[in-house]
């Protein structure tokens, strides 16, 4: 087939065997790991696909389906089956509807492997801004981080609809953040590159809200960090009793996972049944 379009490969490889897919929402300047890490210590000789995610937007009541549709238009004519779905944090979700678009397609469910699996909620826009704020700390005064954080919180505390709230922090970050980028030096087409990617970021995030992946979780191997802040180990300390088929604990900080090399072996292992 030809080149995907919604999809980076990663790694290619002439085993005809099945494709790996991997969900994550990576972008230029992320500080956490990525699948390429991951895949850079893999010893399995596998083809592994990453998801492209559509430009950010209005999020719309059908959203979660437009992402799907968008990752699945590149699988229609894949002949390969797709032999394991991986997600990363909140990309768990969708990896968890892809699988079960593939077993209605190909007519058998593929292995679904999750990395500190998270749930999307309202909580979650909020967490985001709060932390990216936190990084312009050194850009912006202490007063200004803990102004906009707390404006942060009254349009989460005030605003239910998801999308709606996805909505205002974007403007927020906007509307606290330029003045901070315009001191550091950044012209208008870098500003407007990131305030993109963070809008991007939101809307991907709100669109999973869209997703019960809990029945797919049921059935998949979680691997989860030590942080306590994090996929697994955060929604269970907020009351969340989240079943998953297997979970293997790693000793491993949330954000160096992905290029934890005992965590390739396994995910190698894993792949080569």
């Amino acid at each position: 087939m030809s080149k995907p379009t919604a999809w980076r490969i990663l790694s290619k490889s002439d085993n005809s065997a099945g494709l790996v897919l991997a969900v994550d929402f990576d972008t230029t300047g992320r500080v956490e790991a990525r699948f390429a890490d991951l895949v850079a210590n893999l010893t399995a000789a596998t083809e592994i696909w990453e998801t492209i995610a559509p430009d950010g937007g209005t999020v719309s009541p059908g959203a979660a389906q437009e992402y799907l549709d968008h990752w699945a238009g590149d699988l229609q004519d894949e002949r390969r089956p797709i032999q394991a779905v991986l997600g990363f944090c909140g990309g768990a979700i969708y990896a968890a509807a892809l699988v079960e678009r593939i077993r209605r397609a190909q007519g058998h469910e593929p292995l679904l492997l999750l990395f500190d699996p998270e749930l999307s909620t309202a909580q979650t826009l909020l967490w985001q801004f709060h932390k990216v704020m936190g990084f312009m700390s050194g850009i912006l005064s202490s007063e200004q981080v803990a102004q906009a954080q707390e404006m942060g919180r009254h349009a989460y505390d005030t605003i239910s609809d998801v999308a709606a709230l996805k909505e205002e922090i974007s403007r927020l970050m906007k509307e606290s953040g330029e003045p901070a980028l315009i001191n550091a030096g950044l012209d208008e087409r870098r500003r407007e590159e990131l305030f993109g990617v963070f809008d991007s970021f939101l809307s991907y995030l709100a669109a999973a809200s869209q997703i019960d992946p809990l029945d797919q979780w049921r059935r998949a191997i979680a691997f989860s960090s030590k942080s306590p802040l994090s996929g697994l180990n955060a929604m269970r300390a907020s009351g969340l009793d989240i079943l998953v088929g297997k979970e293997i604990g790693l000793d491993a900080e949330h954000g160096t996972l992905l290029a934890n090399r005992d965590l390739a072996a396994q995910v190698s292992d894993l792949l080569s049944v």
